[in-house]
């Protein structure tokens, strides 16, 4: 009898234990599926905000073209003092953190007066405002967005519309002139650190190799119309030049020299969208200077530059970017200005390698945006890069759309 006593007593104490244990990885795997479905969910949420931001920033580039088109026909708009240079989007981007600040945190303030008056009226008004702002911002979670215009950067592709083996009377032809331009670029001060340990020669090899990428030929095409052999030496398996344009950055990573220790700091400067002239009036100076001294090194009429003296980057840069005040600066008149500032006359401004309004345009159309959305730790970012050429935003081409 006590026998059969123990032996039930240990039944009853496996069953408990094996039913304990049933339960803990039944709560463990519903836990677990919950905080999937919880991720899943935020992870959608904040996509859903990310895309809501891009909305918002189309809405903001849209606003920016007519304000800018009705301010330029306006009488008086030669005698405003504003520089309409700087895209909107760039100059106040959108996220829920100013709108809060903006409606919610009191940066509209109340208007104080008698009942039923004006200003009583004008209170009403902004308290209204304030409730909806709340209202549409109850959501959880929140999104950001910037924006950058891809013609104040330099063009990759570029080289895909030029023949590396054409023949000029005087000095370099168009293809190496452009190699030239990125080779001094990437040699600046401000960049020095990214090739520490680098040899010179070895920048100029990286250019061009990206230049061959591109091009429509497929041997190694040195400065001089000089060749070095096959593309396709420098590769080993399949990741050879296509020949063809860069479809996207990402890509310009298969070119060899290309690496993530100095191109991914640097990688704002360069697109491979839009036409091949830089709106000098948008882009980093760094980028101005470059263009510059390759104007002035195809010029016989000017002194030749040096690209790393800092008072006289400053000097010709700053001279140029106050060429693009106003409310619609023309690129023949920022040349002519530069023209002026280098102590050359218009007469002797097309010498050596043409004038330098056919190198650069205050055109803005091709946009990049960066969008944010994020619920709790969930953050889902998208880029996307917008032809905003037609009038109408719903015609305007996606040319590049990616999520992480």
């Amino acid at each position: 009898m006590k026998s059969s006593r123990g032996i039930a007593l240990m039944m009853v104490i496996s069953s408990i234990m094996l039913l304990s244990m049933i339960v803990l990885e039944f709560v463990f795997s519903s836990n677990v599926s919950y905080k999937l479905a919880l991720n899943e969910k935020e992870r959608l949420q904040a996509y859903f905000l990310a895309e809501s931001a891009l909305n918002l920033m189309k809405i903001e580039l849209k606003i920016d073209r007519q304000l800018k088109s009705a301010i330029s026909s306006s009488p008086i708009a030669q005698n405003l003092p504003i520089d309409l240079s700087m895209p909107m989007c760039q100059q106040f981007p959108f996220s829920t953190g100013l709108i809060r600040a903006f409606f919610v945190g009191g940066a509209m303030p109340l208007m104080k007066g008698k009942e039923g008056g004006e200003e009583e009226k004008s209170k009403s008004a902004t308290v209204f405002e304030t409730e909806s702002a709340e209202e549409f911002l109850s959501f959880d979670g929140d999104f950001d967005g910037s924006c950058a215009d891809e013609q104040g950067k330099f063009n990759l592709n570029y080289f895909a519309g030029l023949d590396p083996m054409q023949q000029t009377l005087s000095g370099v032809n168009p293809y190496d002139m452009y190699k030239i331009t990125l080779i001094n670029f990437l040699k600046g001060e401000k960049f020095k650190k990214l090739f520490e340990g680098m040899e010179q020669q070895k920048i100029a090899e990286i250019v061009r190799n990206i230049a061959d990428w591109t091009d429509k030929n497929d041997i190694i095409n040195d400065i001089g119309l000089v060749t070095l052999g096959q593309e396709g030496s420098l590769y080993k398996g399949e990741n050879a030049p296509k020949n063809v344009k860069f479809l996207s950055l990402d890509e310009v990573h298969m070119v060899e020299g290309v690496d993530d220790r100095w191109f991914t700091p640097i990688e704002d400067m360069f697109t491979v969208y839009g036409e091949n002239k830089i709106n000098v009036c948008v882009a980093d100076d760094d980028v101005v200077w470059a263009l510059i001294v390759a104007y002035a090194s195809q010029n016989p009429n000017i002194p030749p530059l040096d690209p790393k003296n800092l008072e006289v980057k400053k000097k010709f840069v700053d001279a140029l970017k106050l060429s693009c005040g106003g409310t619609q600066p023309q690129a023949s008149k920022i040349a002519s200005d530069l023209d002026a500032a280098l102590g050359i006359t218009s007469a002797e401004g097309g010498g050596g390698g043409g004038k330098f309004a056919e190198m650069i345009t205050t055109e803005a159309r091709y946009y990049s945006l960066k969008l944010t959305g994020q619920v709790g730790e969930t953050v889902v970012n998208i880029k996307t890069v917008l032809d905003i050429k037609d009038p109408d935003p719903k015609k305007w081409k996606m040319l590049y759309y990616k999520v992480f």
